[in-house]
């Protein structure tokens, strides 16, 4: 990748960013190495100096160092702020303030998609389809009278808050599964529960990698085709065995043909940059819904957009190499800059 030595004989420094509060859940809930240290030890691999810089609830000396420290490019990696993640775009907006190429996508759209009811009604105004949904406030009674549904918390990622119990055939089981909703999460999502395959598109600036679909093969009888939390993070559980991902074939080319285009366009409709997982359910008449827009997908090893980049022919290195080369390409606010006095130049 051309930027590493696009300044010369010297190290550029990389403020790798991330949520001290988050990155100690991960550690707890998984023995298998995480992101931060995987991408740290790829970017000096590939000769650059990764510095951590860990929010950890002191917002000046946080902003200070990342201000002072003599950054090239900030490799983003915050899910959110003090283990909130509804607080995910605060982070890019420091770095965009600051001025910093940063890796991922930028602060409007990480805000945008961390509202799945906001950012549903946003595809769904760009043409998109999308499974009807509702919000359910705590205390306020909800219309709703399509099942099976799904309920999950309105502001959350990595399948938090999501379990058997969140697909509902009823009245009665919809009031529950918000009942027990509400217990932590002010407003939840109501929405269609499309119950056909599940299938993810990664996109890592303008390559689409190859398809991953989740085979629910194994899923013991009666359990819902759901990617729970369970799924994703307690290895072993039910739902782990029975949640098995695999690259689609050469055999469904138009299908794959079909995933693209849709995931291309819900991911250019929330202006996004950098890279990107598009979760996608095979619905009625084989109509594609987009169920989740995740900009800055998960890059610890093993996760879905690491195993796509690897069918793609890609080494973890070459992933973030490409990652943090689009920073400098896409998200660096001098080149910006200079393509827009470029552009008010009359030919």
């Amino acid at each position: 990748m051309g930027s590493s030595s696009s300044l010369g004989a010297r190290r550029q420094r990389v403020a790798v960013i991330a949520d001290a509060v988050a990155e100690m859940q991960e550690h707890l809930e998984s023995s298998a190495p995480g992101g931060l240290a995987a991408i740290c030890d790829a970017l000096a691999g590939l000769g650059f100096e990764p510095v951590v810089l860990e929010f950890a609830g002191d917002p000046s000396s946080w902003l200070a160092s990342l201000r002072d420290g003599g950054f090239d490019v900030v490799f983003n990696l915050c899910e959110g702020l003090g283990g909130q993640g509804s607080e995910e775009a605060l982070p890019a907006s420091v770095v965009e303030l600051l001025g910093l190429p940063m890796t991922g996508a930028r602060a409007f759209t990480l805000g945008l998609c961390s509202r799945k009811d906001v950012v549903n009604a946003h595809l769904r105004a760009q043409g998109i389809a999308v499974p009807d949904w509702a919000v359910s406030r705590a205390g306020t009674p909800l219309a709703w009278r399509r099942y099976p549904a799904i309920v999950k918390p309105v502001a959350e990622d990595a399948s938090l808050g999501i379990d058997a119990g969140s697909v509902v055939h009823s009245r009665a089981e919809l009031e529950a599964a918000c009942a027990r909703g509400h217990q932590t999460w002010e407003r939840l999502l109501v929405q269609r529960f499309v119950d056909g395959r599940e299938i993810n598109v990664a996109i890592v600036g303008d390559r689409v990698l190859p398809h991953s679909e989740i085979d629910f093969a194994l899923l013991p009888p009666g359990l819902p085709r759901v990617v729970t939390y369970a799924a994703k993070w307690e290895t072993g559980s039910v739902y782990d065995r029975g949640t098995m991902p695999r690259l689609l074939g050469a055999d469904e080319a138009r299908l794959s043909a079909r995933l693209a285009r849709v995931a291309q366009a819900a991911w250019a409709a929330v202006e996004g940059c950098g890279y990107a997982r598009i979760d996608l359910r095979l619905g009625e008449r084989g109509r594609l819904y987009v169920i989740d827009v995740n900009p800055n997908a998960d890059l610890s090893p093993g996760t879905g957009l690491v195993r796509q980049a690897a069918g793609a022919g890609w080494s973890y290195p070459e992933l973030i190499a490409r990652i943090l080369d689009l920073a400098f390409t896409t998200q660096d606010p001098r080149a910006r800059q200079r393509g827009a006095r470029r552009a008010a130049v009359p030919a």
